[in-house]
């Protein structure tokens, strides 16, 4: 029988062995999961190193091929590299997800700090313009975007970072109006410095700790947005292409060659799930 454990209370509670391995789990899980992507992201743009012609070269007479030595994971209907074609189109679904992460943030943050530090009628301006964003679907909004814009890959960066900041900009104008209230901030006004630099010296480097958070949401939303679009034809365009598009092109055949869909589908999935699960439990304490 597990030994009893007194708490701060006063009073005795049975203990689980198990309670003693989980912290020592969750560190192991993290560790994993930062592996994987780190080692995910590096194979991934190693892979453009080489030329483009080695993952869209066709050769109908190799085509559905086995694993081999020269073909690890085989080749697809058109006899293009399966391994090189997965690695160069992660390449392409993480820029997506990162570069369209990066503008939200940067929207979000311009957007929140102003709402929230400002105040007054800007704030009721910049929060009205959210809301009436926030009430359209993003997934509509982002449809028009490449309906007035076209396709490609830069319009698409754009067309999901522009979409994807309405959220983040109430998350960042939330954690400006409680620090505008803090002492530091209250001190560095009556010091004499300018909205500027207490915005750039004390507000900003407070909302790190939101960002990464935030930002680990970002990515995967980014990256299955991207994946959604591949299914409607405005995904990435040929001769790019990413692993959404991959399991577009794979569903077809799936029944008859079920690994030209397996492949793509586990490193989509594999990534989200780190991605998503990937999150601080404790938010660092404000920088005074």
């Amino acid at each position: 029988m597990p030994a009893p454990r007194r708490s701060w209370g006063g009073s005795w509670r049975i203990t689980c062995p198990s309670d003693c391995f989980r912290p020592m789990a969750h560190r192991f899980s993290i560790r994993w999961q930062w592996l994987w992507l780190f080692g995910l992201s590096s194979i991934c743009l190693l892979s453009l190193l080489f030329p483009a012609a080695a993952a869209n070269g066709q050769d109908l007479s190799i085509r559905w091929g086995t694993p081999s030595a020269s073909h690890w994971l085989g080749t697809d209907q058109l006899g293009r590299d399966l391994l090189l074609r997965l690695l160069r189109s992660g390449a392409v679904s993480l820029s997506v997800g990162f570069s369209a992460a990066a503008l939200s943030i940067g929207v979000g943050v311009a957007v929140g700090t102003a709402s929230g530090y400002g105040g007054g009628f800007l704030d009721r301006i910049l929060m009205g313009t959210v809301d009436v964003l926030y009430a359209l679907p993003v997934t509509l909004l982002t449809l028009l975007f490449l309906v007035f814009f076209g396709k490609g890959l830069p319009v698409l960066c754009l067309a999901i970072g522009l979409t994807g900041w309405f959220t983040f900009a109430r998350v960042v104008r939330a954690r400006t109006l409680d620090l505008r209230k803090r002492t530091f901030i209250l001190a560095a006004r009556g010091l004499g410095q300018s909205h500027c630099a207490v915005i750039l010296r004390h507000v900003l480097p407070n909302l790190f700790p939101v960002v990464g958070d935030y930002a680990l949401l970002l990515i995967p939303n980014a990256v299955l947005m991207e994946a959604f679009l591949s299914f409607l034809g405005l995904g990435v365009p040929p001769p790019h292409s990413s692993w959404g598009s991959m399991i577009v092109e794979s569903v077809p055949v799936m029944g008859r060659h079920p690994l030209q869909l397996l492949w793509p589908t586990f490193l989509l999935v594999v990534t989200l799930l780190a991605l998503t699960t990937l999150r601080q439990e404790t938010v660092p304490p404000i920088r005074q």
